[in-house]
């Protein structure tokens, strides 16, 4: 019987397996593994660490800033209006005969040059970008003085390419939304653009302004808040998805790969999802979760990072309510130690069965 044991044991090593033991695992956290990692017993106070490194920097209030929405600029496009009392200068002359009193007269649509100017007839070349619609109409007033009689000068925006955003990527209708006096936020034009085609969750906004960029999570973007900035000429609002996952291996139902399908994960939500630890063949003692954290300096290599979760101390449910999940997590959950003397078992049992029945059935 003790002769037979190391054959066992030897028996036991080579029979298939969904994973290593949770001592293996173990064993790579040590000085001189091919890929030391390091091994962090998770409780309340690797929690702590953990999610301090896990917490993204999701904010847009950062690029909060004042700006003017009212300023023409190169491209647009004007539609010039004027008025005259007496002898017209711009009115049609049989139009002018018939009116001597007064008359309006719309001038063609006048696109803003790339270096902001205009020319207005009698007025000459006028310096349009930045100023208001008011400002260059006075402007123009003041050129026609000496050519008109009080003459009175209408300005309005037809085409507004100065003063717009740009919302790009997972909307129904991407392109440019002019800006108005009303002053839209940022979740304003996600609305004007058709709403976004992916689900929040999985989607992440990027807003560009002055060369500075910040990210914020669809779903976490909530209206009114320090992040749903009013927005300013130039900028670029993107939706991109983000489909994040993690993926669990070992002794569960099933080895899959998971949709977050929420902003925020637990480990805990996180495990259920995959259907706990097998009561068959898990190490409740021995769930793993593999991360590749930071480097501890700049421009330094990622760190392979192992968390052990032990599921049979209740304390540990209360860890794992509050240990947030990255994507790309791995989940393992390490087959008990029984399970391989169990297999070895079920086989031999498997391989003399037949021998035993037919030795029952001659006797």
């Amino acid at each position: 019987m003790l002769l037979a044991l190391p054959v066992l044991a030897g028996g036991c090593v080579t029979l298939p397996s969904s994973g290593p033991t949770a001592p293996e695992i173990v064993a790579i956290s040590r000085p001189g593994a091919r890929l030391p990692a390091r091994l962090i017993e998770l409780d309340a106070e690797a929690l702590l660490e953990a999610n301090r490194a896990s917490l993204p920097a999701e904010t847009l209030a950062g690029l909060a800033a004042e700006g003017a929405i009212d300023r023409i600029g190169p491209g647009d496009v004007l539609q010039i209006s004027i008025f005259e009392v007496g002898t017209t200068l711009f009115a049609a002359p049989m139009a002018a005969a018939a009116q001597p009193a007064a008359a309006g007269t719309n001038l063609p649509a006048i696109t803003v040059a790339a270096d902001g100017t205009i020319q207005v007839p009698y007025a000459g070349r006028i310096a349009a970008a930045g100023e208001t619609a008011q400002s260059l109409a006075n402007s123009i007033e003041a050129r026609l003085v000496g050519y008109s009689q009080h003459a009175q000068v209408n300005v309005v925006v037809r085409e507004n390419i100065a003063n717009a955003v740009f919302v790009l990527g997972g909307v129904k209708t991407p392109g440019r939304i002019p800006l108005s006096l009303a002053r839209e936020h940022l979740l304003d034009a996600v609305a004007l653009a058709g709403g976004t085609v992916f689900p929040a969750q999985d989607t992440t906004v990027r807003l560009t302004r002055a060369g500075r960029s910040a990210e914020i999570g669809l779903d976490a973007l909530l209206a009114g808040s320090p992040d749903d900035l009013l927005l300013l000429p130039g900028d670029r609002i993107e939706l991109l998805r983000e489909l994040r996952t993690f993926t669990v291996f070992g002794a569960s139902d099933k080895v899959s790969e998971i949709p977050f399908d929420a902003r925020r994960l637990s480990l805990a939500q996180a495990v259920a999802r995959a259907g706990g630890p097998s009561d068959r063949q898990a190490d409740p003692t021995a769930i793993f979760l593999f991360r590749w954290a930071a480097a501890g300096t700049p421009g330094g290599a990622p760190v392979p990072v192992i968390y052990r979760l032990n599921m049979l101390h209740p304390e540990s449910y209360f860890v794992s309510q509050r240990f947030a999940m990255r994507d790309g997590d791995v989940i393992y959950i390490a087959n008990a130690r029984s399970n391989q003397a169990s297999k070895l078992v079920q086989i031999i049992n498997q391989l003399f069965s037949p021998f035993y029945g037919v030795r029952e059935l001659t006797r």
